[in-house]
């Protein structure tokens, strides 16, 4: 804000003569001449003196002034210290000119932020390959506020990918005026491309797993059970009955990875759903036989309802495959302030040392087991955002905390 923006400041209320002469008085009680460039802090203190000097609506307006130019200051320190390239703009017709930029925007792209004033902002950012007419639409994709990805050529040739948000709000007069900021997410981008082919390839990888082993493993299994149906040799039959049961582990082990490859850490929609209703579900796709389960809450959560049941479901073959046919599993909540839920069998239980090697995949002390049971849990659990933690039972067993 210089003299003449002063001036017209308080011409608005007072006419053009009598406000050069209020400004310049107080500018020579602050001792600066009328010839000096004065900034925003100078500004202030000549706002004060004319409040201070004047009564009525001059003394208004030097208050409201006042108050504007401190905004301003501190506005202008905040995008000085922003990392990223920052630029403010004013327009006219729609199109943007700069109003001012930032040092990162500056040292980005190439600008010297005093002779980037004034000038149109689509002569300062290129778009590789791209007319920058794209730079003008840019501010007029949405209503207010926006943000888009935007490819822009740096200072040193490099195209690189920035994150753009924008915002135009109404100054003065209605005067349009727009600040914009370019976020690189250019490293982000490569990750997420990369990680793109890398699932393209794991998708490709189930599929091949899914058909060029699964259908071989049947063949062998149906075999099997055939001849298992005609040899009365006992010593062949045993023979036999440990192939079809080494089969019968080899398909849990496809299942259990397939799991992994096509899930992952992914979960779909979540909605309100029953923890009792869910465990209860659960329990009976299980093999349980004599073993008991006992639920001992009612309370909802947010979550993936088919997931959910496959984390239970995963959690009571555990519980059964390590405490037994005839064991207890008990679904409580915790009487503590913590969200979340347990699952706790009368089993041996699992010492100290295994407990933060369960969830590890392949890790089983079971040599029937596949070792991906608890991984399988372990990622439900954090596709969620939930934690999943191993203790002691109170009756001795092994217990599951899951936690949010």
């Amino acid at each position: 804000m210089n003299r003449t923006g002063l001036v017209s400041k308080f011409a608005e209320t007072v006419g053009i003569e009598k406000a050069s002469a209020i400004v310049d008085d107080a500018m020579a009680d602050l001792g600066i001449s009328g010839d000096t460039e004065i900034d925003d802090t100078d500004a202030q203190d000549i706002c004060d003196i004319i409040q201070h000097n004047n009564e009525g609506y001059v003394a208004l307006v030097a208050s409201e002034l006042r108050v504007q130019l401190a905004a301003q200051e501190r506005f202008d320190a905040l995008l000085g210290n922003i990392p990223n390239p920052a630029v403010v703009v004013e327009f006219e017709q729609r199109e943007p000119y700069v109003k001012s930029i930032n040092e990162a925007f500056a040292d980005t792209f190439g600008y010297d932020q005093t002779d980037a004033v004034g000038t149109e902002l689509r002569t300062l950012l290129a778009p590789p390959g791209a007319d920058s007419e794209v730079i003008r639409t840019d501010w007029w994709e949405q209503t207010g506020q926006s943000e888009q990805e935007v490819r822009r050529t740096t200072a040193s040739g490099e195209i690189r990918t920035y994150l753009f948000r924008s915002t135009i709000v109404t100054r003065d007069s209605s005067q349009l005026e727009g600040y914009g900021i370019y976020t690189d997410i250019t490293e982000r981008k490569r990750r997420e491309q990369q990680l793109k082919h890398q699932n393209e390839r794991l998708d490709e990888f189930v599929s091949i797993v899914s058909h060029d082993l699964r259908n071989p493993l049947n063949v062998a299994s149906g075999r099997t059970h055939l001849l298992l149906g005609d040899i009365e040799d006992a010593a062949v039959r045993e023979g036999l009955q440990e192939v079809a049961a080494a089969h019968e582990r080899m398909a849990r082990i496809l299942d259990d990875t397939l799991t992994l490859a096509r899930q992952g850490r992914v979960v779909g929609e979540t909605t309100s759903v029953s923890i009792e209703a869910v465990a209860a579900d659960a329990w009976q796709q299980v093999e349980t036989g004599d073993a008991t389960l006992t639920i001992e809450t009612d309370a909802t959560i947010e979550a993936d309802a088919e997931r959910l049941q496959q984390l239970f479901e995963n959690l009571y073959r555990n519980a059964i495959e390590h405490a037994g046919a005839e064991c207890t599993v008990v679904v409580s909540a915790p009487e503590t302030h913590e969200n979340g839920f347990s699952i706790a069998d009368d089993g041996p239980g699992i010492s100290p040392g295994d407990r933060e090697l369960v969830f590890e995949h392949g890790y089983s002390t079971n040599s029937d087991g596949t070792g991906f049971g608890l991984s399988i849990v372990q990622s439900i659990a954090e596709a969620h955002g939930w934690s999943v933690a191993v203790s002691e039972s109170e009756r001795g067993g092994a217990r599951f905390d899951v936690r949010w």
